[in-house]
């Protein structure tokens, strides 16, 4: 059993360390929802680039300059970096209580299944082989999405009920 003054100290202490902590800064769930769709949107538009400047390869088979430097390459790999980074970005937020999915893997990957399957069959006859690196990228970030969006439907009705 701790003596009063033994609680004193504790509570001395525990406060003189929250003081000396400087507050985390979290985003909210709705400011997370409104940048990560953002993020999406300039995903797509790279890859509405991706898929205006995308051209079959040639036969002929000269080399006429680095694959990888093309126009539809580079906006391929941008849109899949954004998209991927949207996902990474709303992290716990998009697993968090009240979020679709939360707690089951399977439901995730099959939502994410059906997302890239979604995407493939959008982006396939524009891009050809670039959809293998588009579609799964978006379909992680719209994952994420939907996940926030959940979420933030969950934290209002709660609010809503306070």
């Amino acid at each position: 059993m701790m003596t009063r003054d033994a609680i004193a100290v504790r509570l001395g202490w525990q406060e003189a360390t929250e003081q000396a902590m400087p507050p985390t800064f979290e985003p909210s769930v709705a400011s997370r929802l409104l940048w990560s769709s953002a993020g999406l949107a300039l995903a797509v538009a790279l890859a509405v680039g991706a898929a205006h400047c995308y051209e079959p390869p040639g036969v002929s088979g000269s080399a006429h300059g680095s694959t990888w430097f093309e126009p539809d390459s580079l906006y391929s790999f941008a849109s899949s970096v954004v998209a991927l980074a949207v996902g990474a970005w709303s992290g716990r937020a998009a697993r968090g209580a009240g979020a679709a999915a939360a707690r089951s893997a399977t439901a995730r990957v099959a939502i994410w299944a059906a997302f890239s399957l979604f995407f493939g069959a959008i982006w396939l006859e524009h891009t050809a082989l670039f959809t293998l690196l588009i579609a799964p990228s978006h379909a992680f970030a719209c994952l994420r999405l939907v996940g926030l969006w959940s979420r933030w439907r969950a934290d209002l009705a709660w609010r809503r009920r306070r």
